[in-house]
């Protein structure tokens, strides 16, 4: 299981983050954002939200750029009250590069300084996306 908090509130992971109770308790998560196409979501109680995209996150440039600013500003919006777990595949590539997207324009970290930033916070991510990709 691979998760990081990435500022306050804001947590990304792996999706087996998203079936673990205790973490969700422990964490008072009530906004789960489930970046796949085929897993199901555990509570009915909180409150859902599905991005679907597929693991690899080349494939999907398109609908990111599409729904960029909508996704962002959800995020935003909600994390004045309510704490977020963002959760993709294995939590390495869409969670942390939509992370890295709303952190570059809501904190104004650089795009040279992204990857650091987010390294800081989990030694464990890889980060294993091209740059360019973040000037969407």
């Amino acid at each position: 299981m691979l998760y990081t908090e990435v500022i306050s509130g804001f947590w990304i992971g792996d999706i087996d983050m998203m079936y673990n109770n205790k973490f969700i308790q422990d964490n008072d998560i009530n906004i789960v954002i489930n970046c796949t196409t085929n897993y199901e979501f555990k509570d009915k109680h909180k409150t859902n939200i599905r991005i679907p995209l597929v693991e690899d996150l080349y494939s999907n440039i398109q609908t990111l750029k599409d729904n960029k600013d909508k996704i962002l500003s959800f995020i935003n919006l909600k994390l004045t009250q309510d704490t977020i777990l963002l959760c993709c595949y294995d939590g390495q590539k869409l969670s942390p590069f939509i992370a890295s997207l709303y952190l570059m324009k809501y904190g104004e970290i650089t795009k040279e300084n992204i990857k650091q930033i987010i390294r800081s916070k989990n030694k464990l991510l890889s980060l294993d996306f091209d740059l360019e990709l973040l000037d969407m």
